[in-house]
């Protein structure tokens, strides 16, 4: 079970869950490939519970939102065009 975090650049009320989303989130797992950022198809959910994996979410500047989130990641995302 794998630990993310994301910024959002809205309000956290107005965040949209359940939804298939495209968003940039960095790995939290304690390890080697500790804070990798990567861009994935995530469902995030604000019920800690529904989804498999935790998601702490931060605000513009980086103030951390006080309860996790749960997400889902769907799959991960190429942003380099082929032939780079």
């Amino acid at each position: 079970m794998a630990t993310w975090d994301t910024y959002i650049e809205k309000d956290f009320k107005d965040m949209v869950e359940d939804e298939e989303i495209v968003a940039v989130i960095r790995d939290l797992t304690p390890g080697k490939r500790k804070y990798r950022s990567t861009y994935a198809r995530i469902k995030v959910s604000k019920n800690p519970k529904k989804y498999p994996e935790t998601l702490w979410v931060r605000l513009g500047r980086g103030q951390l939102i006080d309860t996790p989130c749960s997400v889902q990641v769907l799959g991960f995302v190429s942003v380099i065009p082929e032939g780079l």
